[in-house]
């Protein structure tokens, strides 16, 4: 049997109807030396994305203790040391009586700029099909209560000091848990938005979907009724749902993810102490949450929330897992990257970087402040080698570069500034192994001219293999335009039936990444092809679920 010499390769058995899935997995065809060359980062700093609202965690008191005034300053401050966070999300107790439980953070929080939202986890049992707090479902005819048992919580966090920036219908209401809940399907929550969202003051979130099901979300989005009444569209990732989403970004909504947690499994039965994994396997676990908010971030979203602020998996120790209570965690200096230097306000610009291989875990997203001119670049590395970059900025450029550094020996350690190339308008760093780095870009003007194209513009169309490949349930195309022009890239079944389209318009010349979300196809290898001009290039993928 033939076996084509790609990376990846897949021999197919069909054996009594049932197919085999052997990969072949072959060593890169390059050199150490191809694969650790310089790369190019193009900052395209008057180009705007999204507006970010900020990130934040959430403060979940009645769980857990309430934060120290120390740790609400450690969190929410921006002096060095602290973690400049600007988002607090906080439960909506179903007994009225616990709802002061929240204040006192919550007020020293608002008072330090902080937006604060409010998630309920069940409606009060009375107003449910089960009268429990753990799932039924909220009854038809106690929706007008709900919506004023929401208000009356909005009005009393705003007459304690705590106007609410924004309030959730459900959190999670598509799981079924054995703790706090209700459950909730579309078509509930599109009667409940369209029939009583207009009586409801703060802007509202929804429908928090565990997994940012677009089963959950669409229908609500397409039902112009119900659509108008949500102002952020919220949702959690956990295993999926970090993709970009175009219907929320055509109907005008905002994208939060509104929770999100990582704890190396200490959170399930049996499972092993969180005090018996190494800092470098706490470490590790940290770059993957670094990666989902970059690629949060580059998927047009505007807030990113995490889980339990203060927890030892988390930002601030508790005293649990050999944690120190009150300690500022290697995790929360990681977080810190975005919190403390992309403010409230800012946009994203958009930032070309590299796929090659050698470098498919190192990733960068780039941020502008459109009153102070300030530029911010986050590079995160999760490569095992040391990588060398150059960081081009096309328009405008700032007049010096402070870099902030954390690694597994670091915490947001502030290193030596960088020096500008003698055009003003490029640098290079070497972004070590695994780390995070902040580049803080001062005093952002306009450059004479601008950067050489053809120092970045690659000589051919190409069309990298998608990365993670096999996948489930989502991956990303690289691939490389040699001038502007109109684009097309499609997904095929191997029936030739067309299954996606994933960009059909005008793009510039240079690096460009789509992610692919194959959540609703069924296992097998498609076809993705990419159509320039007259240049059509085809590969294939393989989604195994």
């Amino acid at each position: 049997m033939n076996i084509p010499a790609t990376n990846k390769a897949l021999t197919f058995f069909k054996m009594s109807g049932t197919f085999i899935i052997c990969l072949l997995i072959s060593f890169l065809n390059q050199s150490p030396a191809q694969a650790q060359s310089e790369q190019n980062v193009i900052i395209y700093a008057d180009s705007t994305a999204q507006i970010i609202r900020g990130f934040g965690a959430a403060n979940i008191v009645g769980w857990w203790p309430d934060m120290t005034p120390g740790d609400v300053e450690n969190a929410f401050g921006m002096e060095d040391g602290q973690l400049g966070m600007s988002i607090l999300r906080i439960r909506i107790s179903p007994d009225e009586n616990q709802w002061g439980d929240n204040l006192p953070t919550a007020q020293m929080a608002y008072d330090m700029g902080v937006k604060v939202i409010a998630s309920p986890w069940s409606p009060p049992a009375e107003m449910k099909t089960n009268n429990e707090l753990i799932g039924g479902s909220l009854r038809p005819d106690a929706y007008a209560d709900y919506a004023d048992h929401l208000n009356r919580f909005a009005d009393f966090m705003e007459e304690n000091g705590v106007p609410l920036y924004g309030i959730s219908i459900q959190n999670e209401p598509d799981i079924q848990v054995s703790y706090e809940s209700c459950d909730w399907t579309p078509e509930e929550m599109i009667t409940f938005l369209r029939d009583h969202g207009d009586s409801i003051g703060p802007r509202i979130i929804a429908p928090e979907s565990f997994q940012f099901l677009r089963e959950m979300s669409d229908p609500i989005l397409n039902d112009s009724l119900a659509a108008a009444q949500v102002d952020i569209l919220g949702g959690h990732i956990y295993g999926g749902g970090n993709f970009r989403y175009p219907l929320a970004e055509q109907k005008g909504k905002e994208i939060w993810m509104t929770e999100y947690l990582l704890n190396l499994g200490t959170g399930n039965t049996g499972a092993d102490p969180w005090s018996s994994y190494s800092e470098e396997e706490v470490w590790d676990e940290t770059l993957t949450m670094l990666s989902s908010m970059q690629r949060s971030m580059r998927n047009n979203w505007n807030a990113y929330i995490w889980w339990y602020l203060q927890r030892y998996y988390s930002f601030i120790g508790d005293g649990d897992e050999g944690t120190e209570n009150g300690e500022i965690l290697k995790r929360g200096y990681a977080f810190a990257h975005f919190s403390r230097f992309v403010r409230p306000g800012y946009h994203r610009v958009h930032a070309s970087v590299p796929f090659d291989v050698g470098f498919t875990q190192f990733s960068a997203t780039a941020y502008k402040d459109m009153d102070s001119s300030q530029l911010v670049v986050i590079a995160v590395n999760g490569e095992n080698s040391d990588r060398e970059y150059t960081f081009t900025f096309q328009d405008s450029a700032p007049s010096q570069i402070r870099q902030f550094q954390t690694s597994l020996t670091q915490n947001l350690e502030q290193l030596e500034n960088p020096d500008l190339d003698p055009d003003g308008r490029s640098f290079t760093a070497t972004i070590p192994a695994r780390s995070v780095t902040t580049f803080v870009g001062d005093e952002v003007q306009a450059v004479s001219n601008k950067i050489d194209e053809n120092r970045n513009r690659p000589n051919s169309v190409q069309l990298r293999q998608n990365y993670p490949n096999p996948f489930n349930p989502s991956t990303t195309i690289h691939y490389r335009l040699t001038e502007a022009g109109n684009i097309t890239l499609k997904v095929f079944d191997m029936t030739g039936r067309e299954v996606a389209t994933l960009t059909n318009g005008i793009q510039t010349a240079g690096d460009h990444r789509i992610s692919f979300d194959a959540t609703n196809l069924s296992s097998g290898i498609y076809i993705y092809r990419l159509q320039a001009g007259d240049r059509v290039l085809t590969r294939k993928m393989t989604l195994i679920k």
